[in-house]
């Protein structure tokens, strides 16, 4: 008990005789003081290090769709976050039988071929509601919007992909449609997961769809080759493929779809027969076919898995083989090191263009874009530029380097095809992107 305090002249002398116990309770007071201010700073800084940990682990898988001006049905960006990506291989309009439905109808044909996208995405453990990219192949830019509209029929309002298309026969003689996807799916596993779909048919020991773990992704480069459509000529390309892949510290098992560019069209059984010998005792993984009108037959490139390092510097990096000569226009590969990516749709020029017009319009809203998503020329992944004419392939490769940093160009292919999907248009690119980052 606290003795009660002196007055008038006793207080001095009472000071004294109290003074040591004053002066213990105060630094007893001092001490607790200060100790629950270090737990109450101790517990705090837990706090916060539980909440950005239980933060980093449970970033929410979303899917954004951001359409600006894009016509209805389709964004000009898709932004992902947290999600294993699903990508399919080229569908046909085909029954379970493999016969073309709908000959004669373009509008049988496309439903077909939605029907045959939807079951390969729902056996992937994904959906048409979480589409992120579509690549349409047609025979005319009619068909092409046909698909559009009836795609948007399919999804509703909400879900607008990206969308990209592209004139080109097509590997069975009597389709006037197909499709490619990308698509989200909830995180699942670590390694590449490839999917064989009962219900659509297809190839035995091909996959419909590769479910690509979330995390890190590596886009090679088209890998041209020279000669005829025989086993050498695809044989050189993809063993080029499998080198780089090596260089990665890769294999085969990591690969998610391997895209073909080639002439003719007719030779496309051939080739993914070639390619299949290079995935021994397992599916091969995806594969998309596109005729191209190029001096050399046959151009090759691939995504593959790319197992995250524990803390990547950057969140897309830039790598060329020891045997490449490095260019200032596009990487050989590119490594998407972030469970982040933007997808952005084929963009043409607003107006019936040629030549440089046409080149600084789609390069130029290409940057706008991205601006608006939160990223720039300095943050570009992975781009497919399609032409149509000489004019317009010129005038790709005049331009990108007047918007891009030569010491960090995205892996791309350059590719003339026989139409773009928008009539009086020769070029339209599509792009994957990182964000700047803060």
């Amino acid at each position: 008990m606290i003795p009660p305090t002196p007055s008038g002249c006793e207080y001095a002398s009472n000071a004294v005789e109290f003074g040591p116990w004053l002066h213990a309770t105060t630094r007893r007071q001092r001490s607790k003081s200060m100790a629950l201010r270090i737990i109450r700073a101790s517990l705090f800084c837990l706090a916060a290090l539980t909440s950005a940990a239980i933060a980093q682990e449970h970033v929410k898988p979303s899917i954004q769709y951001v359409p600006l001006d894009a016509p209805e049905g389709m964004s000009q960006a898709v932004i992902v976050q947290g999600m294993a990506l699903v990508h399919t291989r080229q569908l046909l309009p085909l029954d379970r039988d493999g016969n073309v439905v709908g000959e004669a109808s373009a509008d049988q044909q496309i439903q077909q071929v939605l029907s045959n996208l939807e079951a390969v995405l729902a056996d992937a453990g994904s959906g048409m509601d979480k589409l992120v990219r579509v690549h349409v192949y047609a025979l005319s830019t009619q068909i092409v919007d046909r698909f559009r509209q009836q795609l948007g029929q399919r999804l509703g309002p909400a879900v607008r992909p990206a969308i990209t298309s592209v004139l080109t026969p097509l590997p069975h003689g009597k389709a006037v449609v197909a499709v490619d996807a990308v698509a989200g799916a909830l995180p699942r596993g670590n390694t590449v997961a490839l999917r064989r779909c009962p219900a659509v048919a297809g190839h035995p020991e091909c996959a419909d769809a590769a479910v690509l773990p979330c995390g890190g992704v590596a886009y090679l480069s088209g890998q041209p080759d020279e000669g005829t459509l025989t086993e050498s000529a695809v044989t050189r390309s993809m063993s080029t493929l499998m080198k780089t892949l090596q260089h990665l510290k890769l294999s085969p098992r990591h690969v998610v779809q391997v895209k073909v560019f080639l002439r003719p069209m007719t030779s496309a059984d051939e080739v993914r027969r070639q390619v299949q010998r290079f995935f021994p005792g397992q599916l091969a993984p995806p594969m998309v076919f596109v005729e191209w009108l190029a001096a050399m037959p046959v151009e090759i490139e691939m995504i593959a898995q790319f197992p995250l390092p524990d803390k990547p510097a950057k969140p897309v990096e830039y790598f060329t083989p020891p045997e490449v000569r490095p260019s200032n226009i596009f990487s050989k590969v590119a490594l998407l090191q972030t469970d982040r990516a933007i997808y952005i749709s084929g963009i043409y020029a607003r107006q019936p263009s040629r030549g440089e017009p046409q080149a600084l319009y789609v390069f130029g809203q290409l940057e706008e874009i991205l601006a608006k998503v939160g990223s720039d020329m300095r943050h570009l992944v992975k781009g497919t530029y399609y032409v149509s004419d000489d004019d317009a392939a010129r005038w790709v490769d005049r331009t990108r380097p007047r918007y891009y940093d030569p010491t960090c160009p995205p892996a791309a292919s350059k590719v003339m095809v026989h139409g773009v999907g928008q009539s009086q248009r020769t070029m339209t690119i599509d792009m994957i992107a990182v964000g700047r980052g803060p």
